[in-house]
């Protein structure tokens, strides 16, 4: 995780912790008129925030995954060209060994001439 996704996160955070601080304040039945309408806009205010940030941390998080899945991405290539190399060894042994299977089949029948 990188600075800029730490400072959004702590942001959002600190968004949703001043949504609950308004949220209480709202329901206090002492209030008046103009107080809690200014109370409701910050509330939509925060929430319009809050929507902001989650939205930036969901790029975030998007490109984070998109360089991870690139990583993958060669990684597997590099696996797959290993394995590949990994298998000509037992192939070219299989083709050796049925060389010498042949090479025995036939000094044996040559043998029993």
């Amino acid at each position: 995780m990188n600075k800029t996704t730490e400072t959004e996160e702590r942001t959002l955070k600190e968004i949703q912790q001043a949504i609950e601080r308004v949220d209480r304040e709202r329901l206090d039945p002492t209030l008046g008129v103009k107080e809690r309408g200014l109370l409701e806009l910050s509330a939509l205010a925060l929430r319009d925030a809050e929507r902001l940030a989650i939205a930036r941390l969901q790029k975030q998080v998007y490109k984070d995954m998109e360089q991870v899945t690139a990583r993958l991405n060669q990684l597997s290539k590099r696996i797959r060209s290993r394995v590949t190399r990994m298998n000509k060894v037992p192939k070219a042994l299989d083709a050796i060994e049925t060389v010498i299977k042949e090479v025995v089949k036939i000094l044996v029948a040559v043998g029993k001439w």
